[in-house]
């Protein structure tokens, strides 16, 4: 009876496992480099640095908006193609000025900036149907009685 020699199961050789993890690692290195570099890192907004110096008082008008009595409602109307915002008028004849920015976070080309001006109840409408789908963030800014307030809430056209 013959006897079949058993093959030797062939192993890698350490220097051919060191030249494959080599190769892995180099390629996954320029993969990601590529990667990163096709990215766009373009800053939105051209003015930056300004508003990093006024952030201070940026914070102050958020605080100032959180303390209101009531609170600032900012919705989108799906059915009639608006959106809708309350700001609650503490007195009556109270004189609030101020503006409302429709900021596109991916294309500052769609940025709106619209002048604030709330009916006797605080409440103002901006028509939606122009506005392209996707993330906007609405930011209003405005003063009444002598203080300053700002909001921005996200909404999803």
């Amino acid at each position: 009876m013959k006897t079949a020699k058993k093959q030797p199961k062939k192993r890698l050789n350490w220097g051919t496992g060191l030249t494959i993890a080599i190769v892995l690692f180099t390629t996954g290195t320029l993969g990601m480099v590529g990667f990163i570099i096709s990215l766009n890192f373009h800053m939105v907004s051209d003015n930056h640095y300004e508003k990093a110096v006024n952030y201070q008082q940026h914070i102050n008008r958020v605080e100032q908006a959180g303390a209101l009595a009531s609170p600032v409602e900012i919705e989108l109307n799906s059915d009639r193609e608006e959106i809708h915002i309350f700001i609650p008028v503490t007195t009556p004849g109270d004189n609030i000025s101020g503006n409302i920015e429709l900021y596109r976070p991916d294309n500052s080309a769609m940025d709106q900036l619209i002048t604030l001006s709330p009916n006797e109840d605080g409440f103002q409408q901006i028509p939606a149907q122009n506005l392209a789908k996707g993330k906007w963030l609405v930011k209003v800014s405005w003063t009444a009685a002598g203080e300053n307030y700002f909001i921005e809430k996200s909404l999803f056209i």
